[in-house]
């Protein structure tokens, strides 16, 4: 019998895996991600336990680290966005990761001073956002716009196994030792994704001058009106996904009357589906236009939290969550990928940056006005809030493409892609 060749074993393994062609660049992105999301997303969890627990911070004190964090990683997302396009992904990459590993070392040696735990701590959430900008530009550099969606998807999953794995691994390091082995072992993990970085990803060269000075590249971006409009789009559906991540598990123990680890437990679900169905809905999907995908993802966001007004039994809360994660899979890559089609080429850092940006500003407004709006008119006024956070998105969403046919009606639209280069695959991406 005539044996397969390797690249066609791969690139069936990769359609029956992924619903695509595999290519060897984005396996070895998906890696690093893989790796980054299990150090860092689970340092993140953690963070403000191991504030309280080691240095005796107060819990006002882990309020202030966290919002300062989220104050100052924006910026930071979106400059770092710019900054790959003039030096290049794998640089920016690389110094994002090594340098908040350096600071997570750091965390050790701080003993008891709760003011230089949570300064380190707040840093190493600034010097992070850049790499994230990064990871997503790379997608969009290596693969062809009509399959960006499935690429996004891809990496997300990745990011998801890396969330599933972190925690267990945290609760490992905890074992074996005390708080010193927790952060070493974080901080080798990041240092892991470092070599992984240089080993794996490519030395690209810098793309900015094709786009002028920085002056000039950032009037393109801020003159934009369908990047602009996407980006309001972007945040708004993100705060409705932070609600999720960070209001409803308070109501749900406060208000709903869950324990803390039936919670757990429930929250669980989520990476686990994401997981299983992923890839799945972003092939049965990849043939709709991207206005469709967009506007339904963030509908199944918002409007279920409105059975929330009406039952807080489990069988209602799992149902919310399952549409949830379904809505979340169809919106999330193909927004990324979205934002990555409406920027030329030698700006792809400086678009997916604010997408990045929009991403994390949304951490920080979604739980402060979520928890307001609880304390002052109860947990109805935050489901009718997410509701109306998703219509004026899908309403964002659906201006931002019609303006871009309306201004450039023969150039390639986030709606309807055209290729860069001939894809002899049947199956090809919305």
């Amino acid at each position: 019998m005539t044996k397969m060749p390797a690249a066609l074993r791969r690139g069936s393994y990769g359609k029956l895996l992924l619903g695509m062609e595999w290519d060897p660049l984005l396996g070895r992105a998906a890696v690093v991600h893989l790796i980054s999301g299990a150090s860092f997303s689970t340092f993140w969890s953690y963070a403000g336990v191991w504030a309280i627990k080691a240095l005796g911070a107060t819990t006002g004190q882990v309020g202030l680290m966290f919002l300062l964090s989220a104050v100052l990683s924006p910026p930071a997302a979106w400059l770092g966005g710019f900054v790959s396009d003039a030096v290049g992904r794998r640089s920016v990459l690389v110094a994002s990761t090594g340098v908040q590993s350096l600071l997570i070392v750091c965390l050790c040696l701080t003993g008891h001073s709760a003011a230089w735990g949570i300064a380190l701590v707040v840093l190493a959430g600034v010097v992070w956002a850049p790499g994230r900008s990064a990871v997503n530009a790379i997608v969009a550099d290596i693969v062809p716009p009509e399959r960006q969606g499935q690429a996004y998807a891809a990496l997300r999953t990745a990011n998801n196994l890396g969330v599933v794995v972190g925690p267990p691994l945290a609760s490992l390091f905890l074992f074996l030792g005390d708080w010193t082995a927790f952060l070493l072992g974080i901080a080798l993990l990041g240092g892991l994704t470092c070599a992984l970085a240089v080993r794996l990803l490519p030395r690209d060269r810098a793309r900015a001058h094709r786009g002028g000075n920085a002056a000039q590249t950032a009037r393109v971006v801020l003159t934009d009106g369908s990047l602009l409009l996407l980006l309001v789009a972007t945040l708004l559906g993100f705060m409705v996904y932070m609600s999720f991540e960070t209001v409803l598990p308070v109501v749900a123990v406060t208000s709903f009357g869950f324990a803390p680890e039936t919670w757990g437990l429930l929250y669980a679900m989520n990476p686990v589906v994401v997981l299983l169905f992923q890839m799945h809905l972003t092939r049965w999907t990849r043939d709709w236009p991207a206005s469709l995908t967009l506007s339904l993802g963030v509908l199944l966001m918002g409007p279920p939290f409105l059975l929330f007004l009406i039952s807080h039994h489990i069988v209602a809360v799992v149902l919310v969550m399952l549409v949830f994660a379904f809505g979340e899979m169809l919106w999330v890559p193909t927004m990324q990928a979205t934002v990555a089609r409406l920027a030329p080429p030698h700006m792809h850092g400086a678009y997916l940056g604010g997408y990045t940006s929009s991403q994390l500003l949304a951490w920080m407004i979604a739980p402060l006005t979520g928890l307001r709006l609880e304390e002052s008119f109860g947990d109805h006024a935050i489901w009718l809030f997410a509701t109306a956070l998703s219509a004026v998105s899908v309403v964002a969403g659906l201006a931002a493409v019609r303006l871009r046919h309306r201004s450039a009606p023969d150039q390639r639209t986030p709606d309807v892609p055209e290729p860069v280069h001939p894809d002899p695959s049947p199956e090809r991406a919305s």
